[in-house]
């Protein structure tokens, strides 16, 4: 009996090739972007840590997360990133409240002041890579211009864990 073909995936909607590449150009940028363009944007900001800024970054795009939760999320051990999260907390840059659910339990967000560090972190990162993308062709950048609301809901898909 002649053994058929699987089927094609109806989520698999691109060549391979073409998800591999974009999957090394993802790698490589995000390797890349906080090498080059952090150290450049945020020379004027406040300086934080890696593992403040992980934290924060997660707990501002994803407000109300646990300790454990934040911890599991970055792959932290608790007891680091309960540390992380006393200094933030210290800085003004965190808030704990309790869960209405269980008031043993406590969630973290954002203050107003940590909302306005990564407003001003944004626009700086923006300043510098404008000046970046100023090195490529016109219709390159406006191909990456136009791709950013995808690459936004893949940021979002793969943060949610899908």
């Amino acid at each position: 009996m002649a053994r058929q073909a699987p089927a094609a995936d109806p989520e698999d909607r691109r060549p391979r090739t073409a998800v591999r590449e974009l999957a090394v150009a993802l790698h490589d940028l995000a390797w890349l972007l906080p090498r080059t363009l952090d150290p450049e944007a945020e020379e004027t900001l406040d300086h934080l840590p890696a593992s403040e800024l992980e934290l924060m970054r997660l707990l501002v795009r994803r407000p109300g997360g646990t300790v454990s939760e934040v911890a599991r999320e970055l792959g932290l051990q608790t007891s680091n990133a309960s540390a992380t999260v006393r200094t933030l907390v210290a800085r003004g840059l965190l808030e704990r409240h309790p869960d209405s659910n269980d008031g043993r339990m406590t969630r973290l967000f954002p203050t107003d002041l940590a909302q306005e560090i990564r407003r001003r972190r944004e626009a700086a990162w923006a300043t510098a890579l404008r000046r970046r993308l100023n090195h490529l062709e016109a219709e390159e950048t406006n191909r990456l211009l136009d791709a950013a609301r995808a690459l936004r809901a893949l940021a979002d898909t793969l943060g949610a864990g899908g």
